[in-house]
């Protein structure tokens, strides 16, 4: 490339920076939002607060060190909101995305950030711009609507169909990952209800619940899936562990839920992922019929489909 070239080209770049920063400029005065500059070059973000009480700008240098020491972000986030700027400043895109931000009161609020790459004509991102604005008030509204329409109204575990439907995509996306799952069934649940009443079956069911959630507190989805039965996905985890689990919550009802004259007692089927081929329905019907394997042996056990 020679001198002219050169120039000319340095004069297009100046005049595409010119119109960007002019776009940038027009935003600033007309959107009330947090915006954003960030020069991939550089390393530098700058936010330009656009509120009526206030104006002003704050400019970040070396900025992938600044977060780690003053983190903005909620550390669950942290990785996919960083993930996610070191990709547009790579490749041109645009996109949203939404996590929680730390807000002035040093409380983690839901935000929402809209994004886009700009590049110069070889394809280098040389500037990712952008909004940020509060949605935690409509983001937790919305979180709120979707806990209602998945949980279980009496226990708050998963219902029956957020638990297919989560588990179904889980298999799906993690082909090759080691799962398990167990169906549990209360024994002789009828007899309480017939003898204490209904309402306090339901109080046993929810303590059945936190049992549950006790002995299963990691790598797993819990779910009432009707009346007195339950299924827990293990993920992650060798076979063993989903067996000590059962161990555990088996121990917790006899020992903790001591409202009742009678213990408290359940029989329990384990079937795990066999082939990456496997799905939810194949899982199932595999724990179920251990489940009934363990209540013909004599309740109060589970037995582990162990094919291979």
């Amino acid at each position: 490339m020679d001198k002219v070239e050169y120039e000319k080209r340095i004069k297009e770049l100046e005049d595409q920076m010119k119109v960007i920063r002019e776009r940038y400029q027009i935003l600033v005065e007309t959107t009330a939002a947090l915006l954003f500059e960030y020069r991939p070059d550089e390393d530098m973000m700058i936010f330009n607060y656009n509120f009526p009480d206030n104006r002003s700008r704050k400019v970040i240098e070396s900025y992938h060190e600044y977060i780690k020491v003053s983190p903005l972000v909620h550390p669950d986030h942290m990785q996919y909101f960083m993930d996610t700027l070191d990709k547009a400043s790579t490749v041109p895109m645009r996109g949203e995305l939404e996590y929680l931000s730390k807000v002035s009161n040093g409380e983690f609020q839901w935000h929402k950030t809209f994004y886009s790459s700009i590049a110069d004509k070889s394809g280098r991102v040389i500037s990712v711009l952008g909004r940020i604005q509060n949605v935690h008030e409509s983001a937790t509204r919305q979180r709120e609507m979707i806990h209602k329409v998945e949980t279980d109204f009496l226990t708050g575990l998963y219902n029956k169909g957020a638990a297919t439907d989560k588990i179904t995509r889980w298999m799906k996306e993690n082909p090759t990952r080691e799962a398990h799952l167990i169906m549990l069934d209360l024994d002789d649940f009828k007899n309480i209800n017939d003898i204490y009443g209904h309402s306090f079956g339901d109080e046993i069911l929810k303590e059945v619940a936190r049992a549950i959630e006790c002995s299963f507190a990691e790598n797993c989805l819990c779910s009432r899936f009707g009346g007195d039965e339950f299924i827990i996905f293990v993920m992650d985890e060798p076979v063993r562990n989903a067996e000590c689990r059962i161990d555990d919550l088996m121990h917790r009802l006899l020992m903790d839920v001591t409202s009742m004259e009678q213990p408290l007692m359940c029989s329990a089927g384990i079937a795990s992922r066999v082939s990456k081929y496997d799905d939810f329905e194949d899982l199932f019907n595999r724990a179920d019929n251990a489940m009934y394997v363990a209540k013909k042996s004599g309740k109060n056990r589970y037995f582990v489909d162990r094919r291979r």
